[in-house]
């Protein structure tokens, strides 16, 4: 599979916004909280800034500008800049190298309507390897989510996702053992699925959807789910449910040991305890996979996954890193 890691932004403002007048670019280094970069564009010029001229931290925003009455205002606010890669097969994703290191976290995102990266900030200052990928390869018009796995039970986004962790593995030359996957919801179906199908080290997954199928066939006036599993499965039927239900144990099935470390952060009072994570362990402990443990906490509902995960999520791997260090 081809890598390609970017090395310069493109700024088009004109064709982004459909601006017309002279447009500034300004980017903001938050870590030096100063201006790093301010230049006027002409109509229909686009500002082309390498890579090389930015701080290894990346932790940039930017604006645009447009002048009214001989002074620069705010046309927008700032947005995030992001490193963000795609692969020849089209997985589009975020590396952040961290010099030294020998161990590799890879995260997938939730459910989103605009799909976006999770989980940057909870890491940002973490000295490991960070790979982040994105999920918006459906073609629900809500989400996009494919969950990491492809269109018509063709499982082609999970080779290609799984092509992708391989290359930077390689690259990178880091040991399986020292490999972390993570996610929350969907990204927790994923940081599982993806976790025992690669063979990772550890994987630290919050509030997954495990039983697919279920969830995903959940009829409401407003649900957004069907229509994702009429993507992954092709139609929406009993049979569609059956299918997707399967696929986190015929999973677990094919995994080879030693089979990763594994967390569960889960409120035991949500839903997904009951529905999800309780038959996970189910299958789990039929099939001998004895090293799953969970981090239960006082929380009734999946929304409040977003306040107590990164919590979790940042501690553990604040230990992984630790133990590793420490193991060399």
């Amino acid at each position: 599979m081809g890598v390609n890691l970017i090395d310069h932004y493109v700024f088009n403002p004109f064709e982004e916004l459909e601006l017309e007048s002279n447009t500034r670019l300004v980017i903001y280094d938050n870590e030096e909280e100063k201006f790093a970069f301010i230049k006027e564009l002409a109509p229909k010029e686009k500002a082309t800034v390498p890579l090389t001229s930015l701080q290894e931290h990346l932790n940039y925003k930017y604006k645009y500008q447009v002048k009214s009455e001989n002074k620069w205002i705010d046309y927008g606010k700032y947005k995030k800049l992001l490193p963000e890669s795609k692969t020849d097969k089209g997985i589009k994703y975020l590396f952040y190298k961290s010099e030294g290191s020998d161990q590799l976290v890879v995260v997938f995102q939730a459910i989103n309507q605009n799909p976006s990266y999770n989980y940057i900030k909870t890491l940002k200052d973490l000295p490991i390897n960070k790979l982040f990928i994105k999920d918006d390869y459906g073609d629900d018009a809500a989400t996009r989510s494919s969950y990491y796995l492809g269109k018509n039970k063709s499982f082609d986004i999970s080779e290609a996702t799984q092509e992708l962790i391989t290359s930077f593995v390689n690259n990178l030359q880091i040991k399986k053992e020292n490999v972390i996957f993570a996610g929350s919801s969907k990204g927790g179906f994923a940081s599982l699925y993806h976790g025992y199908k690669f063979g990772c080290g550890h994987i630290l997954s919050g509030g997954p959807q495990i039983l697919l199928g279920d969830y995903l066939g959940h009829q409401s006036e407003k649900s957004i789910r069907p229509p994702i599993l009429k993507y992954l499965a092709g139609e929406n039927t009993p049979e569609s449910k059956e299918w997707a239900n399967k696929l986190m144990v015929e999973n677990l099935k094919n995994a080879k040991k030693p089979y990763p470390q594994t967390v569960i952060h889960i409120g035991v009072g949500e839903p997904h305890y009951e529905e999800h994570v309780v038959p996970f362990l189910d299958m789990a402990k039929k099939l001998q996979i004895n090293n799953v443990s969970l981090d239960a906490q006082e929380y009734n509902t999946h929304e409040e996954l977003a306040i107590y995960f990164p919590k979790f999520f940042r501690t553990k791997m604040e230990q992984l890193v630790k133990k590793i260090e420490i193991a060399r």
